[in-house]
Parts: structure tokens; C-alpha cells; sequence
């Protein structure tokens, strides 16, 4: 008896009273009188200040089975002889390996102490304790599990500790993916309640949310009872506990633990300060206020890095000049719904002759300008449809076809949007496609309006995407890449065709005509791949090209014997309105030595999109460079005598077309009749294109027409050809 009262001297601080609070303890043995023994000696104790529950089994496999069900077991007294001499051991390899109870107490007993080697089970097995029957004594015993159980309590203190700190981890991940404040914080709530096994039950505030004030303390998120406190300001809040705990952090920057609440406080390194408040049944243990302190300074971390995410995705998803959503966001949109399967379609506005709009008023202009769209887009459209910036003037819809249905679209080709106090009328090409119409991606339905957006602009109407119209732009895309790789392997070649004047039908100019020959020996019309070159930018390249070719061209001509005759070469409006194209005719004509005046460019119409000052300071160079000028196609363009009679052009080129008409009309009735006189009553030579039959040479030479062109003289001739030509013509003469 005096061993056993000394025992429980020792241990006075970890036995008191039994309160509802128990720790459960498993005996294993297939003596019952042992499990009666065990509860006799432990049964009324308190041990670190919780009671004891016992469970029972009488076998190995019994225990096995109880452990599987209950995972609160603490500690397992465990018999080491049961059914088989190794029944015991057995248990605890299938309690550590298969179970994977790496935190559960065994101490293994046995009546039979030579059976089983202590120093040999304590090495091979993991168990924390090994005892003799006859020596536990009820002193004995009580350490043993004391010691067992105080054991067991550390393991989970360690287990709650990387559980916490792991959380914290995975909230630091979470959080920075989190979309904004409001999420943030709606994040630090349920991580904080995770962290310390409470409800997500909880408020978050911060400071200079609206008035700037710092003691403006407002709520931004909410969960479980206190969602009623939602955007409210703290002094509004009626429960004291909440106000006064919230107050309390917020104006002495600190973390407040009391017995019932815990109101985290952290500051982001823009000055911005938060106070979480969370119900809390028990105050924090010393793992829990070290996992606090951790957790805290990861929330400060994380809050500091909400803002320069949140610019990031803003500058991902945003329009950085308009603040509406970029491609990328109308992308992760159109999938979205793609998904559900319901009617959306896609319209790309584009507005027309934007471009002039920048050059003549200015970028400024043109933003206010684009905004002033977006503004009268929403307004047009109330049902609110998906708004997107697609590129510099293009602009995405995207919405129920429902919404956006045919009378909706067609209003949309012509608005008026105010800027700067001013009304301007805007004329936009649509194309349209449904969402129906693609099988995998979004870009796929981009792509298809994109395609009726082209299409668009040809026929000055909305376009509705189709097969045909896939199929054809497929078709383009795939000759302009053929194109681009033919020119690059330099397969395109030039061909020349004589002008003649019409008095005395002398040579004295020739034109060079590009011309594309495919692998199969077919060719490819000028007037198909041109255009593609010019919509692509392969013009630039392509006509610095053509200009050296036919210079080079033209000083073998010139050896030949034809030392007078002029090369005229097409220049691309594109090309021409290009800011390098002076430099670079200059370079050419330097790398080839001609003298320019042997040189004539033909310009067309098109060139009226550029400014009558840039037109007139470039044509104005030319002229003082003695190149001379040919309006090419006339008549075929939007501008007309009256929109050139300042131009300083030396010869106007009559379109082909209009003199094949020359056969159906008659006399002082046609074009020709009408052109031929102005265009000499403002002292500029005519040449009449496609001339292919005698009588309407005779017809052109009647109507004091200057020069011609066309099959009657000669049709267009490589240079070997050309040089024979003039050879035999000269040799006639």
C-alpha cells in the first residue's frame, strides 16, 4: 500500500475528479478477469484532466474488428498470448501497418513473460510499452497509461500542428486564387475555422473600403449567423461582443483572444487593416495560438498579394483603355455557354474607315470615340448581351440569338454616338455566327465571324456565317500561304505590254504586269491574288520587288538599242501610303542607276482614303523627281475627275471596260466620249486600256485619245519576248 500511495502522490496534477470529458481505452485479453482487474485499478480516475472510458475484446481478430469502427481509441492495454502465442503481436502489426493507427498507444502485457522476449518485441514491433502481468500493480498501472496517454496526447498536438500548417499552405494557394477582396476574405473564414476545427461561422472587415476614414470599418464578408452583417458598418452591428471584439483589434492593430471568440487582426503592405471575428466554444491551446501567429502572418502575405492579382487578371481579362472585357474573356465566355447547348450567336462590329478617324483627329479622339460606341451598344442592346474589345475597332456581342435577333443586327450597321458634344454618324460591317455552328473550341466561333465579318465588309451588309462562306475564306487562306511561299522562292515573274501613241503608233512605254504561275502549270489571276497580297501587308514587300525587277528590266531594254522607252509600274494604295515608300523608291533607283524620268507610276483611286495634304505632299516629290504619274482603272474607283484635278498627274488610263464598250453605244453617248475632253482640258494624256479590235482604235483615235494599250498591239510578253518583238517591229519600220 505505501508503494501505491506513493504513485498517486506523484501524479496529483493528472488525477482528479471524473468529468463528461473521457479518453477511451480499448483492453484487449481473453482472460475476463483481467479486464475486470484493469477497471477495478483505473475505473473513477482522471487522467490530464479527462475521464476513462473502457471498451472491451476478447481476441486479436475481436479487437481488430472494434478498431476499424471507432478511431477515437486512445491507447489499446493489449494481451500478448490470446488465441495463438503470437496473437498479440500479430494484432499490433495489423494495427500499424493495415489500419494505419500510427498514433494509438499499445502496451502489451503478458502472464507469460518468458513466452514472448521483451528485449526482442521492443525492438521488432511499435509498441510503447511492455509489462509483465503480476507487476502492474494499481500504481503501476495508473503510470503506465498516464505516461501512454500524456504520449498520445503530444502525437496529436505534433498531428494538429502539420494538419495546421498544411492548411495554411493550401489557404495561401487558395487565396491567391481566390476572384478579388470579397472572396479573399469569404476564404480566410472557412480556413480559419478549418485551422482550428470551429464552425465557418465568422466576420471579416476591413478599413478604407469607401470613405478612406481608417476607423471606417466595414463588413466585406460574412458566413453562417452573421450574414445579416453583410456591407455593414461595424459601429451598426448589434451584437456587443462582435462590435466591441472587432473595434478592439481594429484600433489596437492586434489579435484578440478571449474564452468564446478569436478576432484575428492583419495588415496588407498598402496600409489596408482586416479583423476576422469567429466563435470559438474554448480558448486556443499553445499548438493552436503558435498555428495563430503563422496563420495570421500568411493572411498578411496573401492580402498584400489580392491587389497585384487582382491587376493581373484585370489586365488578362480587361480591355486596358475601355474597362470592358477583352478576347480572352469573350473566349471563356462563349465556352461557357457552348456547353449548356442553348441558342447564343456571336456578332464582330467592326467600324468602317476607323483608321482615318485616329490619323485625322488623334488617338484621344479615337478612344472617346470607342467608348462613345460601347456606351450606345449598351444602350441598343438592353438585354445586356456580353460585350467585348476584339482588337483596335472590332467589337464582340454575345448573347441569346433571341436577343440579337435580324432587326436588331441591321440597326447595328449604321449608329450615332456622341463625342465631344457632337453627334457622328458610324458605319459598321457585322458579321454573325451561332454557336451551334462549332464542334470544339471557342476560337473556332471567332473564327467563323470573323470569316462573315470579311464578307461583311465587301457587301456593305451583315453577313451570316455559312459552309460557303468557310469554304471560300479557307480557300483564300490557303492561296495566300501559297502565295507568301511562292513568292519567297521567288516563282513569280513579270511580264511586259507595250503603249503605244496613237499618232504615228510608236512604242514608248511598257507596262509591267505580275504574273503567278502554279506548280500544275495553271495561273493564277492577278486580280484574285493582288488583293490577298494587299489585305495581308505581302504588297509591301512584294511591289519593292516588282520596281526593282522592271528598272533592272528596263537597262537591258536600254542596251538593246531602246534607250528611250519607259518602264510604268503599278504601285498598291497600301504601298504607296506606306511612311517608307519614298526611301525606298529612292533606294531602288540609286541600286539600279536610272535616271527617273524614265520611270511612270500608275496609282489608282483607292489612294483618296489617305488625306488631301499627304496625297498632294507625295505626289508633289514624285513631280520633282521627274517620275511621272498614271491614274490606273479610271472610273472604276469612288473619286472622279473633280477629286484629281489638283493632282499633279501627267496621264489618265481609261478601264478597259469602258471601252469594249465603245462597240454598243453610240457616238457621244459613252464614258470615252465624256472623259477624253476633260481629261485634256486639264492638259493630261489619255490611254485607253484593253483595245483589242481595229475599230475601236479608229473610234479612240477619233476621239483625239492620246495612247493605247491592249491584244491589238501585243499581248503582255516576258523580256526575251519583248526584245524580239521590238527587234522584228523595228526592223519593219
Amino acid at each position: 500500500m505505501q508503494e501505491d500511495t506513493m504513485i498517486f502522490a506523484s501524479e496529483e496534477d493528472d488525477v482528479r475528479t471524473v468529468t463528461d470529458d473521457y479518453w477511451e481505452i480499448l483492453i484487449v485479453d481473453d482472460d475476463k478477469d483481467v479486464h475486470d482487474t484493469t477497471l477495478f485499478a483505473l475505473n473513477g480516475c482522471e487522467v490530464l484532466g479527462k475521464g476513462l472510458k473502457f471498451f472491451h475484446a476478447y481476441s486479436a481478430e475481436e479487437a481488430i474488428a472494434f478498431l476499424k469502427k471507432d478511431q477515437n481509441i486512445a491507447l489499446i492495454l493489449l494481451d500478448a498470448v490470446m488465441e495463438t502465442d503470437h496473437a498479440g503481436l500479430d494484432a499490433v502489426r495489423i494495427i500499424r501497418e493495415e489500419l494505419k493507427r500510427e498514433d494509438v498507444r499499445i502496451v502489451l502485457r503478458t502472464g507469460q513473460p518468458g513466452q514472448v522476449p521483451e528485449l526482442d518485441t521492443i525492438t521488432d514491433y511499435d509498441i510503447n510499452d511492455y509489462k509483465p502481468k503480476s507487476e502492474l500493480t494499481r500504481s503501476r498501472l495508473l503510470t503506465t497509461v498516464i505516461a501512454a496517454l500524456r504520449s498520445w496526447t503530444q502525437i496529436k498536438r505534433l498531428e494538429a500542428s502539420r494538419q495546421g500548417l498544411e492548411k495554411i499552405v493550401d489557404a495561401s494557394n487558395q487565396f491567391i486564387a481566390e476572384k478579388g477582396l470579397q472572396r479573399f476574405a469569404e476564404g480566410v473564414i472557412l480556413q480559419m475555422a478549418g485551422l482550428f476545427n470551429l464552425k465557418p461561422e465568422g466576420i471579416v472587415c476591413a478599413t478604407n473600403l469607401s470613405s478612406g476614414d481608417d476607423k471606417d470599418y466595414q463588413v466585406i464578408a460574412t458566413a453562417g449567423e452573421f450574414a445579416s452583417f453583410i456591407n455593414r458598418f461595424v459601429p451598426e452591428i448589434e451584437n456587443l461582443k462582435v462590435r466591441e471584439s472587432i473595434i478592439e483589434s481594429m484600433e489596437g492593430q492586434k489579435t484578440v483572444l478571449r474564452d468564446d471568440s478569436i478576432t484575428v487582426f492583419f495588415k496588407e503592405s498598402s496600409g489596408r487593416a482586416y479583423a476576422i471575428y469567429i466563435d470559438s466554444p474554448k480558448p486556443l491551446n499553445k499548438v493552436d495560438n503558435h498555428l495563430l501567429e503563422v496563420f495570421c502572418t500568411n493572411l498578411s502575405l496573401s492580402a498584400s498579394n489580392i491587389e497585384l492579382v487582382t491587376r493581373l487578371k484585370r489586365q488578362a481579362w480587361e480591355d486596358q483603355v475601355l474597362h470592358i472585357p477583352n478576347m480572352a474573356a469573350l473566349m471563356e465566355e462563349v465556352q461557357k455557354w457552348h456547353k449548356t447547348g442553348e441558342d447564343f450567336i456571336l456578332l464582330l462590329l467592326d467600324i468602317n474607315s476607323f483608321s482615318q478617324v485616329n490619323d485625322l483627329l488623334g488617338h484621344e479622339y479615337g478612344d472617346e470615340l470607342l467608348q462613345a460606341l460601347v456606351d450606345e451598344l449598351h444602350h441598343q442592346l438592353p438585354h445586356s448581351p456580353f460585350i467585348a474589345r476584339i482588337s483596335a475597332d472590332i467589337f464582340g456581342v454575345f448573347g441569346p440569338e433571341s436577343d440579337l435577333n435580324e432587326n436588331i443586327i441591321n440597326r447595328l450597321t449604321s449608329l450615332e454616338v456622341a463625342v465631344r458634344g457632337d453627334l457622328r454618324e458610324l458605319s459598321l460591317s457585322v458579321g454573325v455566327a451561332h454557336i451551334s455552328g462549332i464542334d470544339n473550341n471557342a476560337s473556332e466561333l471567332l473564327h467563323n465571324a470573323f470569316f462573315a465579318l470579311k464578307q461583311s465588309k465587301e457587301r456593305s451588309e451583315p453577313v451570316y456565317y455559312n459552309d460557303d462562306i468557310g469554304k471560300r475564306t479557307r480557300e483564300r487562306i490557303t492561296l495566300l500561304n501559297d502565295l507568301k511561299a511562292d513568292f519567297a522562292e521567288k516563282k513569280l515573274f513579270l511580264v511586259y505590254q507595250p503603249q503605244i501613241r496613237v499618232q504615228g503608233e510608236d512604242v514608248y512605254c511598257f507596262e509591267s504586269l505580275l504574273r503567278w504561275k502554279r506548280e500544275d502549270g495553271t495561273f493564277v489571276s492577278p486580280e484574285k491574288f493582288i488583293p490577298l497580297a494587299e489585305q495581308s501587308g505581302l504588297i509591301i514587300a512584294m511591289g519593292e520587288w516588282i520596281l526593282r525587277r522592271a528598272m533592272e528590266d528596263l537597262k537591258i531594254i536600254h542596251k538593246e538599242g531602246f534607250a528611250t522607252m519607259k518602264m510604268a509600274v503599278n504601285v498598291s494604295a497600301i504601298q504607296f501610303c506606306h511612311p517608307r515608300f519614298m526611301d525606298m523608291l529612292d533606294q531602288v533607283l540609286e541600286d539600279t542607276g536610272l535616271d527617273p524620268a524614265f520611270l511612270e507610276l500608275e496609282i489608282t483611286e483607292s489612294i483618296s482614303i489617305m488625306s488631301v495634304k499627304d496625297i498632294l505632299k507625295l505626289l508633289e516629290a514624285l513631280q520633282k523627281r521627274k517620275i511621272s504619274l498614271a491614274v490606273d482603272d479610271f472610273g472604276t474607283g469612288y473619286s472622279s475627275l473633280s477629286s484629281i484635278d489638283r493632282w499633279p498627274v501627267n496621264r489618265i488610263k481609261i478601264d478597259k471596260s469602258f471601252v469594249q464598250q465603245l462597240d454598243d453605244y453610240e457616238e457621244g453617248s459613252s464614258i470615252v466620249d465624256l472623259v477624253i475632253p476633260l481629261g485634256k482640258s486639264l492638259s493630261m494624256n489619255i490611254l485607253a486600256e484593253g483595245v483589242e479590235t481595229r475599230e475601236q482604235f479608229d473610234r479612240l483615235a477619233k476621239l483625239d485619245c492620246s495612247e493605247i494599250q491592249g491584244y491589238l498591239i501585243s499581248k503582255p510578253k516576258t523580256l526575251p519576248e519583248l526584245l524580239e518583238w521590238l527587234k522584228e517591229r523595228e526592223s519593219k519600220s
